[in-house]
C-alpha cells in the first residue's frame, strides 16, 4: 500500500479543495484580462474627426492588435487551455505556420474587432468596418530602416522583394550549384569519353521557340520608343554666321561616337598650327624696334635703309605665316570678321613700312617704323583663335564623357506654351525645359557660330574707317602737310583695331565653362548661350528640386487594423507613379524594387491636397487631411495631428476603400547649393514654374523653402499639369547641343545662370572694346592735330595695346562669379 492510503480522507479532500481553489484564482484572472480587452471606446464626437481615449496618455497608445498581442502573452504564461487564437502569416509566406520568434499578434476569439475610432460616411457596403485587404505582393519586411522615433510613432521598416531575399540568404550560406554538383568517379564511362567525328552526329540543333505574344509586346515598345522619340518641332541643324569654320576640319560636323577619336585629332592639330607661329620672328621684330639706333645692333643695320628693309622682310614673312588669317579676315561672304581690324591694321604698317624704304624722311614729319605694333594685333587675334579651340575642345571632352546626356531646348509649340504658362507670365511665353537626348548634335556648327568679335568689328570698322578718313583730312588741311597726315593715318589704325575682342569672349567662355563644368553642365558657345538666354520662364517637375537628401520619412501611424506593408506599398506606389518630391523616399523603403508595387490607375491630381487613383478596384486617397474630408473620410483631429507636425513637418494620409489607413510624417528641405543658385535665378528675371501633384508643394511652400521673393516660382494647376505630362522626362534621339548637362537640375540650372552671365559679358566686352577704340582713335587724333604724332612710335602703341587688353581681360575674368 502506498503512502497516500496513510492519509485520511479528510487531508485529501484539504488537499483537492486547495488544487481547485488555486486554479479558480488563475481562471478569474483570465477572465478579468478578456474583459478589459473587450471594454468598448468612448464614441466619436465628430463626424471627421476623432481622439484618442485617454488624452493623458496619447504616447502610449496601443491600436486593437497590440492589446491583443499583449493579452495573449499574459494568457500563455497561465496555460489556459480555453483560448483560441488566429496566427498572422508574414506577407512573404502566406502558409507556412508562424513560429514563436516571428513576433505575431495571437489574439483571442472573444476580443471584438468591430468597434472602430471613425463612424461609417457612405452606406455602400465597401465601406465596412473590417480592415483592408492585404495586398497579395512577394514582399517582407526584412529590417528597420535608418529614421529615428518621434514621439510614439512606427519607424519605416524596409520592404525587400522576396526573391531579393533568398539570393542574400544565398550569398550568406555560401552555396553554389558548383558545390553541391556529384563528382564523377575517373573511371566510369560517359558518353563525353567517346571520340567523335564531325558530320556523322545523330544530334540536331533546337531550334528556339517564339513566344509570339513576347514578341509582339517587344516589337510594340520598340515602336513606341520611336513614336516617342519623334518630333516635328525638333531643331537638328544650326545656321551661323560663321558656319565654314566648322568645315575647315575636313568634314562637316560631330555626326556619331564613332567620329569621337577623329573629331579630337583634328581640333588638337588646329590648335598646334595655330599655336604662336609669329613667336620667333615676332620677338626678333621687337628687338629690332627696341634696339633702333643703338649700339647694340649689328653694323650693316646702323644704315636707315638697311634698318627699314630688314624690318620690313622679317614682317612680310610673319604675314606670310599667317595667310590663313589675311584670308579670312578679307572675306566678306558672310560680312566683315574680327579678322579684318587686324589686316587692316597689318596693310596700314606694311605700307607705311615700304613708303620709309623709298622716301626715309618721312620720320621728319613724326613718321616711324610700325610693323611690330600691328604684329602685336596678329598675335592678339591667334591668342583667341587658340583659346577658341582650347574651349571647343573642352566642350567636346565633356560632350563625349561617360552618363547620360541632357540638353535644353524649347516648347516651340505655341500653344502648348500658353497652356502651360496660362495665368503665370505676362506676354508672350519663351519657355525652356531639359530633355534627355540620346545624342547631341550640331556641336561644332554651334560653337564656331555667330562669334561675339565679329559683331563687334561689324559695328566698330564702319565708324572708324569714316572717323581715320576724317582725321586724315583734317590734319591735312591744318598743317598743310599730307606726309605727316599719312603718319597719323597709320598710326591711329593700329591703335584703334580692336585687337582683344576675340580673346576675351573667349576667355569669358572659359571661365564659365569651368564653373559649369563642376556642376556638370556646357553652354556651347555664344550662339548656345543666347539660345538659353531667350527665355522668360523654365518649367520642370517639382519632385526635379528635391534630390534624395531633401525629403525625410520620421514614421507612420495605422489604423483601422492596417498592415504597414499594405500601407507602404499602396502609398509608394501613388508616390512613385505622380512623381512627387517624396519619391525617393518610399524608393529607399522598397530598395528600389518597383516590380513589387501594385498598379495604379485613375490618378487624379486635385490642387493643394493630393492625389486620388485605383489600386485592385479600391479608391486611394494620398495627400493631407482637406483631401480625405473632400472625399468623405473620417481624419483625425487638428489637434491629434498637430503634435507630429511640429518644425516644419507635414501629415501625409492614406485611405483606402473610405477609411483612413496610415498617416506618415515627412518633411521637405532644400539643398543648399541648389538654393543658392535658384535666388541667383531670381535676379534674372527668369520664373520657375513646376508641375506638382504633392498636396504640400504649392507656390507658398516652396517660397519658404527656398527663401526666394513670392511669385518667382509658381505651381501649375491640374489642368496646366496635364499638358507638360508629354514634355516631363522627355527622351529623344537626337537634340542640337546648345546646352548640354548631366540631367541633374542644379546643372540645368546652372546651365541657365551662365547663358545669362555670358550674354551679359558680351555687352560689357563690346562697350569695352567700342570705348577702347574710340580712345585709341581719340588719342591719335589730338597728338596729329597738336602735331605730337612723334611719341605714336610702335612701343608706346604697343604699351597702350597691351594694357588695355589686359583690362577687359580681367573685367571678363571676373564675371564668372555670377554662375
Amino acid at each position: 500500500m502506498s503512502e497516500n492510503n496513510n492519509l485520511s480522507v479528510e487531508e485529501i479532500l484539504r488537499e483537492a479543495q486547495e488544487v481547485l481553489d488555486g486554479i479558480g484564482r488563475k481562471s478569474e484572472k483570465a477572465k478579468a484580462e478578456i474583459k478589459s480587452v473587450e471594454e468598448p471606446l468612448e464614441p466619436v464626437e465628430e463626424v471627421k474627426t476623432f481622439t484618442p481615449k485617454n488624452e493623458k496618455e496619447e504616447v502610449k497608445e496601443y491600436s486593437l492588435q497590440d492589446r491583443a498581442a499583449k493579452t495573449s502573452g499574459e494568457d500563455d504564461e497561465t496555460g489556459s487551455a480555453s483560448q483560441k487564437t488566429a496566427v498572422v502569416n508574414p506577407v512573404s509566406d502566406k502558409t507556412r505556420p508562424v513560429r514563436a520568434t516571428d513576433k505575431t499578434a495571437v489574439v483571442p476569439s472573444g476580443i471584438s474587432a468591430k468597434k472602430s475610432f471613425f463612424r461609417k460616411n457612405s452606406a455602400d457596403s465597401e465601406f465596412t468596418d473590417s480592415p483592408p485587404q492585404i495586398i497579395e505582393k512577394a514582399a517582407t519586411i526584412k529590417s528597420k530602416s535608418r529614421f529615428d522615433k518621434t514621439s510614439d510613432l512606427q519607424e519605416i521598416p524596409t520592404i525587400l522583394a522576396v526573391e531579393e531575399l533568398d539570393k542574400t540568404r544565398i550569398m550568406l550560406s555560401g552555396e553554389s550549384k558548383e558545390e553541391n554538383a556529384p563528382v564523377r568517379q575517373s573511371d566510369e564511362y560517359t558518353s563525353e569519353d567517346q571520340i567523335k567525328m564531325t558530320g556523322f552526329d545523330d544530334e540536331v540543333d533546337e531550334v528556339p521557340v517564339i513566344d509570339e505574344e513576347v514578341a509582339e509586346e517587344m516589337l510594340r515598345r520598340r515602336r513606341e520608343e520611336k513614336v516617342n522619340k519623334f518630333r516635328l518641332f525638333a531643331k537638328e541643324e544650326v545656321e551661323g554666321d560663321t558656319k565654314s569654320e566648322a568645315k575647315k576640319i575636313k568634314f562637316d560636323d560631330y555626326k556619331n561616337e564613332n567620329e569621337k577619336e577623329q573629331t579630337l585629332e583634328q581640333l588638337i592639330k588646329r590648335k598646334a598650327s595655330v599655336q604662336i607661329q609669329l613667336g620667333l620672328f615676332g620677338a626678333v621684330l621687337f628687338a629690332l624696334t627696341l634696339l633702333e639706333n643703338s649700339v647694340y645692333l649689328p653694323a650693316f643695320l646702323s644704315n636707315d635703309f638697311a634698318y627699314y628693309l630688314t624690318a620690313t622682310v622679317i614682317f612680310a614673312v610673319i604675314v606670310l605665316v599667317n595667310i590663313n588669317l589675311i584670308i579670312h579676315g578679307l572675306n566678306f561672304r558672310k560680312g566683315i570678321n574680327s579678322d579684318f581690324p587686324v589686316v587692316a591694321a597689318c596693310a596700314a604698317a606694311l605700307a607705311h613700312s615700304i613708303a620709309l624704304i623709298v622716301y626715309p624722311d618721312i620720320t621728319l614729319d613724326g613718321g616711324a617704323l610700325l610693323p611690330s605694333a600691328a604684329v602685336f594685333a596678329l598675335f592678339m587675334s591667334n591668342i583667341g583663335k587658340r583659346t577658341m579651340l582650347v574651349r571647343i575642345i573642352k566642350n567636346f571632352e565633356f560632350l563625349t564623357s561617360q552618363g547620360e546626356k541632357s540638353t535644353v531646348e524649347d516648347i516651340v509649340n505655341e500653344v502648348d506654351a500658353a497652356v502651360i504658362s496660362r495665368n503665370m507670365l505676362d506676354g508672350k511665353p519663351y519657355l525652356k525645359y531639359s530633355v534627355k537626348t540620346d545624342f547631341p548634335t550640331s556641336f561644332l556648327e554651334i560653337s564656331f557660330a555667330d562669334e561675339p568679335a565679329d559683331r563687334i568689328a561689324k559695328i566698330l570698322v564702319p565708324f572708324l574707317v569714316i572717323l581715320n578718313t576724317v582725321l586724315f583730312v583734317a590734319v591735312g588741311l591744318v598743317q598743310e602737310n599730307w606726309i605727316a597726315a599719312a603718319n597719323v593715318l597709320a598710326a591711329c589704325v593700329i591703335l584703334s583695331c580692336p585687337v582683344v575682342s576675340l580673346a576675351a569672349t573667349n576667355c569669358a567662355l572659359i571661365s564659365v565653362s569651368k564653373e559649369l563644368e563642376r556642376k556638370g553642365a556646357m553652354i556651347c558657345g555664344f550662339e548656345g548661350a543666347r539660345f538659353v538666354h531667350d527665355s522668360n520662364a523654365l518649367v520642370m517637375e517639382a519632385s526635379d528640386l528635391f534630390g534624395r537628401r531633401s525629403c525625410d520619412l520620421h514614421g507612420f501611424k495605422t489604423f483601422n487594423g492596417a498592415k504597414i506593408d499594405d500601407a507602404i506599398l499602396q502609398t509608394a506606389a501613388v508616390i512613385i507613379k505622380t512623381k512627387s518630391p517624396l519619391a525617393h523616399v518610399f524608393d529607399d523603403v522598397i530598395v528600389g524594387k518597383q516590380s513589387i508595387l501594385p498598379e495604379v490607375d485613375g490618378v487624379i491630381y486635385e490642387d493643394k491636397m493630393g492625389t486620388s487613383a485605383w489600386i485592385y478596384q479600391k479608391k486611394i486617397l494620398v495627400g493631407n487631411r482637406d483631401l480625405l474630408i473632400r472625399h468623405g473620410v473620417s481624419v483625425p483631429k487638428i489637434e491629434y495631428e498637430k503634435k507630429y507636425t511640429r518644425k516644419g513637418r507635414k501629415a501625409l494620409y492614406l485611405a483606402v476603400a473610405g477609411k483612413i489607413s496610415a498617416m506618415f510624417i515627412v518633411s521637405y528641405s532644400a539643398e543648399p547649393q541648389l538654393k543658392k543658385s535658384l535666388k541667383k535665378l531670381e535676379k534674372s528675371g527668369i520664373t520657375l514654374i513646376l508641375k506638382s501633384c504633392d498636396p504640400y508643394i504649392n507656390e507658398e511652400s516652396v517660397m519658404n523653402i527656398f527663401d526666394v521673393p513670392e511669385g518667382f516660382i509658381r505651381v501649375m494647376t491640374a489642368s496646366n499639369s496635364r499638358c507638360f505630362e508629354k514634355y516631363s522626362e522627355a527622351v529623344v534621339e537626337k537634340s542640337p547641343a546648345y546646352a548640354v548637362h548631366n540631367g541633374s537640375t542644379l546643372a540645368f540650372i546652372s546651365s541657365v545662370l551662365g547663358a545669362d552671365n555670358l550674354v551679359s559679358t558680351e555687352k560689357i566686352i563690346t562697350v569695352l572694346a567700342a570705348f577702347g577704340s574710340a580712345l585709341g582713335f581719340g588719342v591719335a587724333a589730338l597728338l596729329g592735330i597738336v602735331n605730337g604724332i612723334s611719341q605714336l612710335n610702335a612701343v608706346n602703341i604697343i604699351i597702350f595695346q597691351a594694357v588695355w587688353s589686359a583690362f577687359v581681360l580681367i573685367v571678363t575674368n571676373l564675371r564668372k562669379n555670377g554662375v
